[in-house]
Formats: structure tokens, sequence, C-alpha cells
């Protein structure tokens, strides 16, 4: 239960949508949907027009950036409540005792300053698994479009899907003697080895998608 529930409200806060689903909230996805819209800018577009696309997203995660939230007079996190022993009855109507747990998780997020996120959205993932997408020109572009670069705050993190991880690191491997840059640096953030991009630590998540459809 306790994974299921991580693995929905990891869903969510890429693709929550509150405008289709009242009991949902508003992900990231949602907010960076539209290259003409005010916060077209921080979109990238990678070039996919296929409904094979996935995205890289930099998220600064702050007070006066995104945030993570909870509605006022609950706990942050989930929250578990024993039940006890119930009386339940099976299939047959024939009764039994079982023990009953309650799992509660009141959760949403806000992005009070959508500068500090930036989106590289349209990866085509056949090409990118063939090696002709230019991954790491297209996370220049990203960076150079975080506010963090003039005002600092907050804590800055990369997220993609293993496929793009295999990606970044196939690209990162020297080619040759003619090919000796560096894209890719190991760091040790609270007592385990995450890959860098510029000092940013790379988050590994199932939650994003292989089959976004185009951002245009």
């Amino acid at each position: 239960y306790l994974e299921a529930m991580n693995q929905e409200v990891a869903t969510k806060i890429f693709y929550g949508n509150s405008a289709t689903d009242p009991e949902e909230f508003m992900g990231l996805a949602p907010r960076f949907n539209d290259l003409s819209a005010a916060n077209g800018n921080q979109i990238i577009d990678a070039g996919g027009v296929g409904s094979d696309n996935t995205s890289i997203w930099f998220v600064t995660w702050g007070d006066n950036q995104c945030q993570l939230l909870y509605p006022k007079g609950t706990k942050a996190g989930v929250q578990r409540e024993d039940k006890g022993e119930q009386r339940l009855t099976d299939g047959s109507g024939n009764a039994y005792y079982g023990k009953e747990e309650l799992f509660r998780w009141h959760v949403g997020l806000s992005v009070k300053d959508w500068r500090y996120v930036s989106r590289i959205a349209n990866i085509d993932v056949s090409n990118m698994a063939a090696g002709s997408v230019a991954l790491y020109d297209f996370m220049r572009k990203a960076y150079w479009q975080l506010q963090n670069r003039r005002v600092a705050g907050g804590k800055l993190a990369i997220y993609c899907n293993r496929d793009v991880m295999e990606a970044l690191d196939a690209l990162s491997t020297n080619a040759g003697a003619s090919d000796s840059f560096i894209r890719l640096t190991p760091m040790e953030i609270e007592g385990k080895e995450v890959l860098t991009y510029r000092g940013i630590p790379i988050r590994e998540t199932d939650a994003i998608l292989n089959t976004e459809a185009r951002v245009v």
C-alpha cells in the first residue's frame, strides 16, 4: 500500500491535473505544456513529433520556488492509523475478524515562481535510444533558462526516467581521443554517490513516461 501511494504521488507531481480530475492536485506537466504561454521560454523543444516522447525536468525546491504542501490542520507525509480488529464477512457471508489499518496522505504542489523550473519536452524515445538526440545541448539550454543563475535559492535537481538516464550515460562515455569531454560527474550526497550535471544531482524516477504527447 505504501509503495502504491508513493508511486501515485510521484506520478501526480508530474502529471496530476485538477482541471480533469478534482481529486488530483495540479502537477508540473499541465503548468508547462504550452510553448506560447507566458512560461513557454522555460520549455525546451527537443523536436519529437510522435507520441513516444519523454521529458527531463529541472526543478528548484524551496519556499519561494516549488514546494510540496499539505492542508492546514493536517500533517505532512503518510499518516497511519491502527483501527484494531474489525468484524468482517467473506463472500459467503461467514464472519471473521481481521486487523485494519488506515493510510492517509494529504499532499499538493505549489509553483510560486515558474522561472525556477525548466522542462525539456518532446524527447523522441526511439531516436534517443539510437543516439541521435543531442540531450546535452538541450540540457544546456534548459539550464540557462533557470533563474537560479541570477538569484540563488532553493535546491535544484534534475528528474528523468531510466531510459533517459541510460542515454545520458551513453553520451557521457568518451568515444575516443577526439571526445574527452566530461559531461556527468559523481558527487556524494547524504552518503550516496549521485551523478550530477553542472553540479546538479540527477534523480531517476519511473513516474516520467515515455508516452507523452507532443508539447506545442
